[in-house]
């Protein structure tokens, strides 16, 4: 059940982002070669969990399957929705303006960093690696016998990501670091991953003129909601019943946010509205595969058998 769910959802974030780039002015030459791939790995999932039900090798298509339409256009849904959402107003303003509201002052933070290098290397260490948790949990659920989890995990980032995007689309962003105008002399000695390098693709987008990807370095530019406080809470959910892993996974994915903070240049709020959405998905992961559950398969009750009788 939970492999249709990730196949549906997968469907749905490939139908949205192949939409964005409709809509932007955005020059991009996807690998082709991976749609066959995508077709028949999708058809093999789908006959494995229903035809013939197999739920070791469904669950390794559903998280194949996943991982091709990821790599289908990769970073580059960020361009889509910077240059779909052109016409919707920064909110960065307002962004900063809660995080002082609740106390957090992000150019402070930045300074308190610059004089813990060790620590901030750390962090930067956890948030550029961040997703490779998500490529290795197909090994580690599965050899724990998490199937279903694993599923649930691979459905709730895909659910996860199509609210993003959609999100970023009307929501445009472009993080503190870009919103404060700061410069890397601004923090000698302290090097963050992100900096002024996204703000700048952004402002391109925003001018309406065609972006031409092939002459770009491609990074992840969305900002609100943070898809790596996404990545960080889904994370630790997915690991959270493998004893081995489960503290690991909490001390790595603290790193994370803090990296998200500092060296994805967000704002604070930014992450408290990743954390809503990463809540969110698994809670409506949970719903859908019970709902596709009792569609397949519904419980037949006797004439005089009452419900919730065993």
């Amino acid at each position: 059940m939970s492999s249709i769910v990730v196949a549906a959802f997968s469907a749905m974030l490939f139908a949205s982002v192949g939409l964005l780039w409709f809509m932007a002015n955005v020059r991009f030459a996807p690998d082709l070669m991976r749609l066959p791939i995508i077709f028949f790995v999708a058809v093999l999932a789908l006959g494995y969990c229903t035809v013939r039900f197999r739920p070791m090798i469904a669950t390794a298509l559903g998280f194949a399957l996943a991982l091709q339409l990821g790599g289908f256009f990769g970073a580059a849904s960020g361009y889509f929705v910077y240059s779909a959402g052109a016409g919707f107003p920064l909110i960065d303003a307002q962004l900063y303006t809660i995080d002082q509201w609740m106390g957090f002052d992000w150019l402070a933070m930045l300074h308190w960093f610059a004089g813990h290098p060790l620590l901030a290397k750390l962090t930067q260490v956890a948030y550029d690696q961040a997703p490779v948790q998500i490529a290795i949990a197909l090994p580690l659920l599965i050899l724990a016998r998490q199937n279903d989890r694993l599923m649930k995990l691979m459905s709730a980032q895909l659910l996860a990501l199509f609210i993003v995007h959609i999100v970023a689309v009307f929501a445009p962003a472009i993080g503190a670091y870009g919103y404060l105008g700061l410069t890397a002399s601004d923090h000698p000695g302290l090097s963050l991953s992100s900096e002024g390098h996204t703000a700048v693709q952004v402002m391109q987008l925003r001018t309406g003129a065609l972006f031409d990807l092939s002459k770009a370095p491609m990074m992840g530019l969305l900002t609100f909601p943070s898809f790596h406080t996404v990545m960080a809470i889904q994370a630790v959910w997915g690991f959270w019943r493998v004893p081995v892993l489960r503290w690991v996974a909490v001390a790595f994915n603290l790193l994370v946010w803090v990296g998200t903070l500092l060296h994805g240049s967000h704002h604070l709020v930014d992450t408290l509205a990743g954390a809503v959405v990463a809540v969110a998905s698994i809670y409506a992961t949970y719903l859908l595969t019970r709902l596709v559950r009792d569609k397949c398969y519904p419980v037949v009750r006797l004439p005089d058998q009452a419900p919730g009788t065993p």
